[in-house]
C-alpha cells in the first residue's frame, strides 16, 4: 500500500515535481544523497516481495557511471594515476560518483510516482486538459510492465520450441533480433489498438467527466503549501548560491556549505523524509494493532 492513498493526487504529483526540481537542478552532494536515500528507502518500503530487479538496475548505472566518468574527464587537481597517458584524477571520480546517483535517484522518483499514481489518476488529473499528453504517459507507464511479461512469456515459448539454449552464439544473436522485432510489432499492435479504443469511447472531448472523485481535505491544504513553499524557497537558495558546489579543480566541504546554509538544508531533509516518516508511522499502527488481535 502506497503511503499516499490518503493523499489527494494533485498533492502527490506536486510532491514529485518539487523532489524532480530539488534533485535535478542541482549537483549539491548534500542534495542529491539526501533525495537518493529517501527514494531508494521508498523503493525498498514498496517492494512489498516483488523483484528486487527494480532497486539493482539503477543502482549498476550509478557504478557504470562512476566508473566510466574518469575515463572520458580529465580535470582535477589530484591525480591518482594515469590511463593510456591519461590523468585519472580524484574530482572526475567523484563528479561521476554524485552524478551517477542522481540518475539513479530520478530512476527510483519515477518508480515510486508510478506505484503512488495510477492511470485512473492520472486521467483525472490531466485527461480533461491534457488529454494526448495523459494518455501517451499513461501507455508509457502500461508499457514497460506488459513489455516485460510479453517478452518473458515470448523467450518461453521459444526456448520449449527451438531449444535455443543449445544453439552457437551466432544463432542465439539472430535469435535475439528476432525477438525483438516480434516484441516491437507486438508493441505497435497494442499501442494502436488501445489508441483506437481510446478514441472510439470519446477519449479527448472535453465535455466527458470522470467516474472519480476524490476529495480535496485540509492536509491537503497544509500539504500543497508546504510544498510551494518548499520549491520558492529552494529558488531563492539557487539564486543566491547557497547549493552552489564545485568540483574543479578541487572539490568544496561540504560540512562548511550546510554549517553556512543550514536552513536551507534542514528543509530539504525534511520535504524528502515526509515520506519515510509517514510511511513508517503506518507500520508501526499496523503492527500495534495487529499484535492486539
Amino acid at each position: 500500500m502506497s503511503f499516499f492513498r490518503q493523499n489527494h493526487p494533485l498533492v502527490i504529483s506536486c510532491y514529485y515535481i518539487v523532489v524532480l526540481l530539488m534533485v535535478m537542478s542541482s549537483t549539491n552532494p548534500v542534495i542529491i544523497g539526501s533525495c537518493f536515500l529517501g527514494s531508494l528507502l521508498l523503493q525498498l518500503f514498496n517492494l512489498n516481495g516483488k523483484s528486487k530487479k527494480s532497486v539493482v538496475y539503477p543502482l549498476l548505472f550509478w557504478v557504470i557511471i562512476t566508473i566510466t566518468n574518469p575515463l572520458f574527464v580529465h580535470r582535477g587537481a589530484t591525480v591518482l594515476f594515469f590511463l593510456l597517458n591519461k590523468p585519472i584524477t580524484k574530482e572526475a571520480f567523484i563528479y561521476g560518483f554524485f552524478m551517477g546517483m542522481m540518475i539513479a535517484t530520478v530512476i527510483y522518483l519515477f518508480q515510486n510516482f508510478q506505484t503512488s499514481v495510477n492511470s485512473e489518476q492520472l486521467f483525472y488529473l490531466f485527461g480533461k486538459h491534457l488529454p494526448k499528453s495523459t494518455l501517451i504517459l499513461t501507455l508509457v507507464f502500461r508499457f514497460m510492465p506488459l513489455f516485460q511479461r510479453y517478452f518473458q512469456e515470448l523467450n518461453q515459448v521459444q526456448k520449449t520450441v527451438q531449444r535455443t539454449q543449445k544453439r552457437r552464439f551466432k544463432e542465439r544473436a539472430v535469435y535475439g533480433l528476432d525477438l525483438f522485432g516480434n516484441l516491437f510489432s507486438w508493441s505497435l499492435e497494442n499501442a494502436m489498438d488501445t489508441a483506437d479504443s481510446m478514441k472510439a469511447r470519446g477519449y479527448g472531448v472535453k465535455t466527458r467527466s470522470s467516474c472519480l472523485s476524490y476529495s480535496w481535505r485540509k492536509m491537503d491544504t497544509l500539504c500543497l503549501l508546504l510544498l510551494i513553499f518548499s520549491g520558492i524557497l529552494f529558488i531563492v537558495g539557487m539564486i543566491h548560491n547557497h547549493y552552489q558546489f564545485n568540483y574543479y579543480p578541487y572539490y568544496d566541504n561540504s560540512y562548511v556549505l550546510v554549517k553556512q546554509n543550514w536552513p536551507y538544508y534542514l528543509l530539504i531533509f525534511i520535504i524528502v523524509c515526509i515520506p519515510l516518516i509517514k510511511r513508517s508511522r503506518e507500520m508501526i499502527v499496523w503492527s500495534i494493532l495487529k499484535s492486539r488481535i
